[in-house]
């Protein structure tokens, strides 16, 4: 999860789509009873799913009820949001699948099976909008900036300073261009790191970005039902937004074309559900 602090009870786990795998390191007994319960039940789901899709959509819900008991115990680890994700989308359950694929892409964001996953997630979501040409330039253009995890672009960002400092220090001593040149460049990178992680962190304070997760969810042009619809149609589970403004129960929101409005704020939830409380 966001914020960059990992918890001690570190979990690996390595989960495909159908195929669930795991390893898991120095857990209390009743985490990892949980873990193994979860394990068993997705893999009996996996076998019942094609003569009883009603038991299997069961048991995958309960596997997930399972990860997410691990995961609200304080087990930070990008592969069990993975793991979750996989669980509500072979539920069919598509807002809660693309929510945990995008709080695991925090975490784990080149990998390569949640982005195949994601992808999948998103091509089941009802409602589909299309993102500005603005965004899909900018994330291809500082695709470094979306692909590499907070906690690793600020060690980067440390890296690079204490580089920087190191050279200074040299070229008191050996004034060589080359050494002047390489400072400069460490300073560069090290201020392109850090501003980067900057705008990570003022983005998830006031721009955080959310998944609908409840159905016919309707969009309406002030906070409340009392106003009038913004749009005809209702959003469906999966649609994502960035979260503009908090007004009581009622957040508006932006969605990927631009268009805006307000939602009830049950019927949706936080990609970084720690982050602070917006201004009103």
């Amino acid at each position: 999860m966001p914020g960059g602090r990992r918890s001690q009870r570190a979990w690996v786990i390595i989960c495909l789509l159908p195929v669930v795998s795991a390893r898991v390191i120095a857990q209390p007994a009743d985490l990892r009873t949980e873990f193994a319960d979860a394990l068993a039940e997705f893999d009996e789901a996996q076998q019942v799913q094609l003569d009883q899709p009603d038991r299997a959509r069961r048991l995958f819900r309960s596997a997930a009820q399972r990860f997410s008991s691990i995961i609200a115990a304080g087990v930070v680890n990008g592969r069990l949001e993975f793991n979750l994700a996989n669980c509500y989308l072979q539920a069919g359950d598509v807002g809660q699948a693309i929510l945990h694929y995008r709080r695991a892409q925090r975490l784990i964001p080149r990998d390569e099976m949640l982005a195949d996953n994601l992808a999948v997630g998103r091509s089941r979501c009802l409602t589909s909008i299309r993102p500005t040409r603005r965004s899909a330039f900018l994330r291809s253009v500082f695709f470094w900036h979306y692909q590499t995890p907070v906690g690793g672009r600020t060690r980067v960002a440390l890296v690079l300073y204490v580089a920087l400092w190191a050279l200074l220090i040299v070229r008191n001593f050996i004034p060589r261009r080359a050494i002047t040149v390489s400072g400069i460049v460490c300073a560069l990178l090290a201020g392109a790191a850090a501003s980067s992680v900057g705008i990570t962190r003022w983005s998830d304070r006031n721009a955080p970005g959310a998944v609908v997760t409840a159905m016919d969810v309707v969009v309406y042009k002030g906070p409340g039902p009392g106003y009038q619809r913004q749009f005809e149609e209702p959003l469906q589970p999966g649609v994502e937004f960035i979260l503009r403004q908090r007004r009581g129960d009622w957040w508006r929101i932006e969605l990927a074309d631009g268009k805006s409005g307000w939602i009830d704020a049950t019927q949706a939830e936080l990609v970084a559900p720690d982050v602070a409380r917006l201004r009103l």
